[in-house]
């Protein structure tokens, strides 16, 4: 079942999707990422590679991660499984995401709030979640917070191995963007960040 799950997560985005969603998506933004505030220093970040996750606040996580979050982030490209979306909340969506997403958000009684991927000429804020035709909603969550100016960051069940190894040219950018803005990353897995325990890192 993770298989099969895994595999339809994992097809690529065209260039003619990009352009097609954005421009469908672009004329319905009403609020931003920039309407959301987190001023804490840490932030935990939750994907779907682990079958279970710590409590804290804040948390962000995607929508397939099925979990409660304080934000739940997404560039996907697919048309929004049901089962993944049934939480009313805060959600961070991506131009790139497919337009029924923001139906059901709204279904749900759901906000949403708009970024941009790098690549796209825009004026709304620029997130980086991989390279062009490889989004990935864990590596999103990852430079919002530090687009939040997190100070740390502590990753749980996001590993991007696997049919997920793709995404690591795109890893390598959000990481050095979040170096830069002096964000350190941790993992409880050690998988891509340097390995910590949850207590520990609540101690740091």
């Amino acid at each position: 079942m993770v298989k099969e799950l895994n595999f339809e997560h994992t097809d690529s985005i065209t260039h003619e999707l990009i352009a097609t969603h954005s421009e469908i998506n672009i004329k319905n933004v009403e609020k931003t990422i920039d309407d959301l505030e987190f001023t804490q220093e840490k932030i935990l970040v939750c994907g779907r590679g682990a079958s279970s996750h710590p409590e804290f606040n804040p948390r962000f996580a995607s929508p397939s991660t099925m979990i409660q979050a304080d934000l739940y982030v997404t560039v996907d490209h697919h048309k929004p499984k049901k089962e993944y979306f049934t939480k009313k909340g805060n959600y961070a969506v991506s131009l790139i995401a497919h337009p029924d997403i923001q139906k059901k958000i709204l279904e749900l009684n759901g906000e949403i709030f708009w970024f941009s991927p790098q690549y796209l000429k825009n004026d709304l804020p620029k997130i980086t979640s991989g390279v062009i035709t490889l989004d990935n909603s864990g590596l999103a969550s990852i430079s919002l917070s530090s687009y939040f100016n997190a100070k740390s960051i502590l990753l749980s069940g996001v590993k991007l191995t696997g049919l997920y190894a793709k995404f690591l040219e795109g890893k390598k950018l959000v990481f050095e963007n979040a170096l830069k803005n002096k964000t350190k990353i941790f993992s409880l897995d050690g998988v891509l960040a340097a390995k910590t325990t949850f207590d520990d890192w609540c101690k740091f």
